[in-house]
């Protein structure tokens, strides 16, 4: 077997489709005409063509990636992107059925001669999407849930139960959403350095780069469903606070005393009528599923119009007139994305508990903020869904900005984003990054300080933050327009390797057992960490700058080296080899919909980005 490892397919000669596939000209010429037509411009695409294929190009390339389908590269007559069954024996009366795409010539692929091996970028993806089959002609798919269906055929070995209808209406609901958020879109305003932190959250109106689900919001029973004309209720959420008794909670940090000039400001009376009851937020969505659990909870007053959600749907940050400067992560019985976005008690603990250590246990030079989690009340019950259902976070802004004020906080995922209608991202334009040269070297300060910060709690500790883009507050300082640093700020998905902790002497007994933080081998923090940081942050921002096939991964593997040191550190030569070993595991988001659950271990191997030339 060759591989081609990170071609751009404009040179790639040799990619010629079999010919007992290359017989359906018609289809090539189909593709070219209305690819020139797309070509013309957003403004000759409707809104919701434009949202149907956000959500098609995250199918078909998660298709490719998840190995669901064989994907081949047609370079003789423009450049095409064919999908066909794995195993064609494997199927009855449907394995000669087809989906084409065109794609673009910069992509950055690995391939074995015609055939993808490597990770495929939906981004990359052109419009039109067509579908057809030896028996018939080729037309044009705008619907991905009719993709999806194609796809599950491929695979009858891997869909159980009523996976693959749970599957499509998954895929029917991000895409409903979709129209919703480009709709929102054409709203809002052009963001620069000293726009407002919730809109910087709100412009991420597209979702997870490459989740199929990107835009998925499903609610769970007993909540009522949420419908597209809800997401603006979503956005600016109504809250509720309940009156609810201490025994049936666990309280963590000063929750009470944090808490309390919210409740000044909203007009909430600070102290409960029952001495032995907690005032806890909540969104009033929520209470459907609080209220049977908790018969002696009081609802004393909900607030509408005091908050803004974050990316997250889950989290918010309150409105300049109620003057609370803190802001809330609650729980939402609503699947985004894969997941239900309850806060687990785990979640809800590990923040105050790892708070206590993180001074200590970080050194004093380590160019990284945190946005401090110092209080949490989540619900007492033993099983975990239940308790998760009242959970709600207290989250501070980072201490370290009222001392920097000529910096501010921007969300990974939000400088990705591009204003509506705009072809450049606000990352090239918020730092003038207008040539290859200018975005090679922001690049590579960017990397510089990003391995600088996540890194070294990896090697010494096990510690290995969440560090994705929508995980990460990008540090900038307003004056000089440079990146400064980062800001992690939600503890939740850290993974701890427990034994270097213990070996260390610090105490993590706080976190009930079986947590999900806790891990008893390095693979779980590695692996975290290679994927939040490689394949979610550095991965797309190479992408969006244009730079991955000019020299943007030679700059990741010298900043990795610089910065673990392999020559000379042992524990740094271990983490090193790891993150640029041969082959990497990505997330099988669209096969574990299809067998029906979410399980964070359902992974596919394929070649590193880390090695791509």
């Amino acid at each position: 077997m060759s591989a081609i490892i990170g071609e751009p397919l404009a040179s790639a000669s040799e990619n010629i489709v079999p010919a007992s596939i290359a017989h359906d000209v018609k289809a090539a010429q189909c593709l070219d005409t209305l690819s020139t037509t797309a070509a013309l411009g957003t403004s000759m695409l409707t809104i919701r063509r434009r949202a149907h294929f956000e959500t098609s190009k995250r199918v078909i390339a998660a298709a490719v990636n998840e190995r669901l389908a064989i994907g081949t590269l047609d370079t003789s007559a423009g450049h095409t992107l064919l999908l066909r069954a794995p195993n064609p024996e494997a199927i009855t009366g449907d394995n000669d059925t087809w989906i084409k795409c065109g794609i673009s010539a910069d992509a950055y692929v690995e391939k074995d001669g015609s055939r993808l091996i490597g990770f495929l970028r939906a981004e990359d993806l052109l419009q039109p999407v067509l579908t057809g089959s030896t028996t018939s002609e080729a037309h044009e798919e705008l619907d991905p849930t009719v993709l999806a269906r194609i796809i599950c055929r491929w695979r009858p070995d891997l869909v159980q139960s009523d996976g693959g209808e749970k599957l499509i209406n998954e895929l029917q609901n991000a895409t409903n959403n979709q129209v919703k958020w480009l709709e929102i879109a054409t709203t809002q305003p052009r963001l620069n350095l000293l726009s407002p932190l919730p809109d910087w959250e709100q412009s991420v109106v597209t979702g997870h780069p490459t989740h199929p689900l990107h835009k998925t919001c499903f609610s769970q029973a007993p909540l009522k469903p949420i419908v597209p004309d809800d997401i603006p209720e979503l956005l600016s959420p109504e809250l509720t606070f309940l009156s609810v008794p201490r025994s049936e909670l666990k309280v963590t940090g000063a929750f009470e005393q944090l808490i309390e000039p919210l409740l000044k400001s909203v007009g909430v009376p600070t102290e409960p009528e029952q001495l032995d009851h907690v005032i806890v937020p909540c969104f009033t969505r929520q209470l459907p599923s609080i209220m049977p659990l908790y018969p002696q909870a009081r609802r004393i007053k909900s607030v509408p119009d005091a908050c803004r959600a974050q990316i997250s749907m889950r989290s918010v940050s309150f409105k300049p007139h109620v003057a609370f400067p803190h802001h809330l992560k609650m729980s939402l019985y609503v699947q985004i994305t894969s997941g239900l976005r309850n806060v687990k008690p785990s979640g809800a603990i590990l923040g105050p508990t790892i708070l206590k250590l993180l001074p200590n246990l970080l050194p004093p030079d380590l160019n990284l903020w945190w946005f401090p989690e110092p209080a949490s009340v989540t619900g007492g019950q033993d099983d975990f869904l239940d308790a998760s259902q009242i959970t709600c976070l207290i989250r501070k802004l980072p201490e370290q900005l009222a001392e920097n004020p000529d910096e501010v906080l921007i969300p990974g995922a939000g400088i990705m984003q591009k204003p509506w209608n705009e072809d450049q991202s606000y990352m090239e334009i918020v730092f003038g990054l207008d040539d290859l040269k200018k975005k090679q070297d922001w690049f590579r300060k960017y990397c510089v300080l990003l391995f600088s910060s996540i890194l070294p709690p990896l090697v010494q500790y096990g510690l290995g933050f969440e560090s994705h883009l929508q995980n990460v507050a990008i540090r900038v300082n307003v004056k000089t327009n440079e990146v400064t640093g980062f800001a992690i700020r939600d503890f939740e998905g850290t993974r701890i390797h427990y034994p270097t902790f213990l070996r260390s002497g610090y105490d993590l007994s706080e976190l009930p057992p079986g947590s999900p933080n806790l891990a008893d081998d390095l693979r779980s923090p590695w692996n975290k960490v290679h994927h939040s940081l490689i394949q979610d942050h550095v991965g797309p921002i190479l992408h969006i700058l244009g730079i991955e096939s000019h020299g943007g991964w030679t700059i990741v593997r010298e900043e990795l080296e610089r910065a673990l040191n392999p020559s000379e550190d042992p524990e740094g030569k271990a983490l090193y080899d790891f993150l640029a070993k041969e082959t990497m595991p990505i997330p099988g988001f669209m096969g574990m919909r299809m067998i029906g659950r979410y399980i964070e271990s359902h992974e596919v191997e394929m070649p590193n980005f880390v090695l791509r030339a």
